[in-house]
């Protein structure tokens, strides 16, 4: 799935762009812990994927994936949580969800 997350990062890069930098406006350090939080498997297979994306990765994971993952507060907030919609309305996030089972990344 490493390459995938290449693909998924750079086809949302703009609106990933968008809410990483919202998180990182409003909730200084929590993109750091949500990396934290994410299992060794997942740290893994993202970073096999790029590297310099891989805190985009994760969020195009949690936010389409995993949104329940995402902390409460996060939502809360009215940019985010239209970043985090616009991202699930896109039409690669069904294909990124397809390739998520498919792979067993989820």
């Amino acid at each position: 799935m490493g390459i995938l997350h290449l693909i998924f990062v750079l086809l949302n890069f703009p609106t990933l762009g968008r809410l990483y930098s919202r998180i990182n406006t409003q909730f200084p350090g929590d993109v750091d812990q949500l990396w934290e939080r994410q299992s060794v498997e997942r740290k893994i297979d993202v970073l096999f994927g790029f590297a310099v994306f891989a805190k985009r990765a994760m969020l195009m994971n949690l936010a389409v994936m995993q949104p329940e993952e995402l902390p409460v507060y996060l939502l809360g907030d009215d940019q985010i949580a239209k970043l985090v919609g616009a991202l699930n309305d896109r039409q690669s996030a069904s294909v990124y969800r397809f390739f998520c089972q498919v792979t067993g990344y989820n």
